[in-house]
């Protein structure tokens, strides 16, 4: 077991000067937020601009005009913090001498923090900031982890992280109550469950002092997604009154990721599928109700159909998830989370990701994913249950592949590694003898009308 540093017991001391800012209940103010996306790559990119384009005012009216009514807004902020290396915690006789007024967050990066933060609450969304990007500091507890660290510098690292907590409380404690904190995200991949609860609860305090109640979001360690939050210590969300569980959604990733090269699950939707959210759920909805915390479904989504690329608009060279299931999917997990009274922010990238909802570049939405998530979906019955599938052997293949499916097949297009049309004969049989080796993409259209996608591995 790791050795833990950060203290877990802390005074939560404030000042009764300070104004109350935050009047909603962390059961009301789940309520209020409702359907939600994240503004991902942005802020959390280790330089604004790196991953996407930089946010405008315009993206916040874009997101208010379709309905949604919370934005997340991962940030990162080692970048514009004081180096570790560029402090001196420790004397001659290696004795720690560090504290948090070592580090120092830059201020023009919390004033374009706070410019955003402004957008999105002027529009009357609720906002989160989320601390996102900074791996740097759960990963000092993974003993797996180049940034793993012992003694004097996990001290140091803990002092630099109360550092950019107190600068965020400091700064942000005269916005609305519309403004959330997220104090770590997915710290669970790194940090077991005592250590998550031991930062939270010293990052709470340092919030505390200036925000009294302000709705914190937390999540728990060891134990990813559905089951996080399912670790958090009784006796941490009995300490504090204004706490909101959170958990991401990504079962199964095999479907969800599957634009990658090592997944091929592109269909999702059966009735297994759909028990399976609703145990997950439930299990959380259980727990949450028993521990009188309301939920935040943090992020969840799934690939790109076709793992389309909407920079070179093209396939991606791995395929992806068919359209009809990527919708249903987005359909599904929010109305699961709705209905349990859980709110949700889907995970959105842009569309220099593979998870593209909004795309900043002509202000448009990717139409059937979007409307899906505001329950506006078009999805009838007959869709869903006539949902198909093929199957394609051997594959692995070096000749003749066979493709085979209990509807009839009206069309089979091929697709190269390069996600272009490769021209082939629509026939259940096709000769690939003649094509190189690698990854390609075989797309069957059923004759009515639906489309399903399988990658193909050519020896």
């Amino acid at each position: 077991m790791k050795h833990l540093t950060f203290p877990i017991a802390i005074l939560f001391l404030v000042s009764f000067s300070i104004k109350s800012i935050g009047q909603a209940t962390p059961q009301q103010m789940v309520a209020k937020m409702g359907r939600g996306i994240n503004l991902g790559n942005v802020l959390s990119a280790p330089y604004e601009g790196n991953w996407a384009p930089a946010v405008e005012e315009s993206y916040f009216e874009d997101v208010v005009a379709e309905g949604f009514t919370t934005v997340r807004i991962p940030i990162r902020f080692d970048k514009h913090t004081t180096a570790l290396t560029d402090v001196t915690y420790t004397d001659g006789s290696n004795n720690y001498i560090g504290s948090a007024n070592d580090y120092t967050v830059d201020q023009n990066y919390l004033d374009r923090v706070e410019q955003v933060v402004d957008w999105a609450l002027s529009k009357g969304l609720v906002a989160i900031i989320d601390v996102h990007g900074d791996k740097w500091f759960w990963e000092s507890y993974d003993t797996t982890s180049a940034e793993y660290k012992t003694g004097n510098d996990l001290l140091a690292a803990e002092d630099r992280f109360r550092a950019i907590w107190s600068a965020i409380a400091n700064r942000f404690q005269t916005k609305s109550e519309n403004l959330l904190f997220e104090i770590m995200n997915e710290p669970y991949f790194s940090m077991s469950a005592s250590e998550v609860d031991a930062v939270n609860t010293n990052i709470l305090g340092i919030i505390r002092q200036a925000n009294p109640t302000r709705n914190v979001i937390i999540t728990g360690g060891e134990a990813n997604s559905w089951q996080a939050p399912l670790q958090i210590s009784n006796s941490l969300i009995a300490s504090d009154t204004h706490l909101i569980a959170t958990f991401h959604y990504y079962v199964p990733f095999k479907f969800t990721s599957s634009s990658k090269q090592q997944y091929s699950d592109y269909d999702w939707g059966t009735d297994t599928d759909k028990a399976n959210v609703d145990s997950h759920f439930d299990t959380v909805l259980n727990w949450s109700q028993t521990n009188n915390i309301p939920v935040l479904l943090g992020e969840f989504g799934a690939d790109n159909s076709c793992g389309y690329d909407y920079v070179n608009n093209v396939c991606g060279p791995y395929g992806g998830p068919d359209n009809l299931s990527r919708v249903l999917y987005h359909d599904y997990i929010a109305e699961a989370a709705l209905s349990r009274g859980f709110s949700f922010t889907a995970w959105d990238a842009g569309e220099k990701s593979n998870k593209t909802i909004y795309k900043v570049s002509d202000r448009s939405w990717v139409e059937d994913v979007k409307n899906a998530l505001l329950g506006k979906g078009t999805l009838s019955l007959a869709q869903v249950k006539s949902k198909n599938d093929f199957q394609l052997f051997p594959n692995p293949s070096t000749g003749v592949v066979k493709i085979q499916s209990n509807k009839t097949i009206s069309n089979i297009h091929l697709y190269t590694s390069l996600g272009q049309f490769y021209p082939k004969e629509n026939s259940e049989l096709i000769d690939v003898s003649d094509l190189k080796s690698g990854i390609y993409l075989v797309k069957v259209i059923f004759e009515n009308g639906e489309t399903n996608c399988k990658k193909l591995l050519i020896n």
